[in-house]
């Protein structure tokens, strides 16, 4: 656990300092590579991946402020602006000058938007699924970011609701395992994580994150599972027409969570990226 100091807040004339304490593992040795999960996640996403990656490299995963064991600070919108902010923060806690990165999901789309902010700390980038709220998710996921019900969806979010989206985040839903749900669930069991989650629906701007990265310099190797029911494949083709240098490759017999349910083909395909592209890290 580390802390990130966050700008704070003004109340009654003054600025009011508020600390985050940042849940996070490093397992490996060899140049970092920053894993970034999306909304609603926890590090827990990575259990499968994080020891096949930290066979070559130095891998370090965290929580994003908000979600997992990381704090739920009062002073934090859950913008697109404050969670990419909260990553370079989380690097200088820990005294992470430069990194290669990978972001999932949502988790992608604020990746990008940090390596926008601070490109010089950046070797290669891998997103996966890169993208925010579609019409493909489901309608309680879609309506938290409403203003209207984003509040009675919150109160009302139970562990079903968890493992119904989890179930169809699969190719193959048989092969996930009874505990995923229980442990998903567990870290968003309260008022305050659910308030996470809402806000950051809220205020994802996927539009901003095309944006960025379009500005983009570096190259970004984008990773999409053919068979993704929330992110359908055809949302790829909104990335090759943003993405200035992306280098894309389809993983097949995968769902949205390619990463935990293909583990393996995720590990090798982004240890050749890595290894064979060069790096500056």
């Amino acid at each position: 656990m580390v802390d990130i100091q966050l700008p704070g807040f003004p109340y009654r004339n003054k600025v009011v300092k508020e600390k985050c304490p940042m849940h996070y593992l490093e397992y490996g040795e060899g140049e970092p590579l920053l894993l970034v999960h999306s909304i609603g996640q926890s590090i827990y996403t990575w259990r499968n991946l994080m020891p096949l990656l930290a066979q070559n490299y130095r891998v370090i995963a965290f929580d994003l402020a908000g979600f997992g064991f990381s704090g739920r600070p009062d002073s934090l919108n859950y913008s697109m602006d404050d969670v990419s902010e909260t990553i370079l923060w989380f690097m200088d806690a820990i005294g992470l000058e430069k990194t290669h990165i990978l972001g999932f999901s949502f988790g992608a789309v604020y990746a990008l938007e940090a390596v926008s902010k601070a490109p010089s700390r950046f070797a290669k980038m891998i997103t996966l699924c890169p993208g925010g709220v579609t019409k493909k998710m489901p309608k309680k996921v879609r309506k938290m970011q409403t203003s209207l019900f984003g509040a009675i969806v919150r109160e009302s979010y139970s562990k079903k609701h968890v493992e119904s989206l989890l179930q169809s985040c699969y190719y193959d839903a048989t092969a996930m395992e009874k505990t995923v749900a229980t442990q998903y669930y567990e870290t968003m069991d309260d008022f305050s994580s659910r308030q996470a989650i809402m806000y950051s629906l809220r205020n994802f701007d996927l539009e901003e994150g095309l944006q960025r990265a379009n500005a983009l310099a570096g190259e970004v190797l984008v990773l999409w599972a053919e068979q993704d029911r929330l992110q359908p494949i055809e949302n790829m083709e909104i990335w090759r027409k943003w993405l200035k240098k992306g280098v894309f490759h389809v993983i097949r017999n995968a769902g949205h969570l390619m990463h935990e349910e293909k583990a393996e083909q995720i590990a090798y395909v982004v240890e050749k990226y890595l290894r064979f592209t060069g790096s500056n890290v």
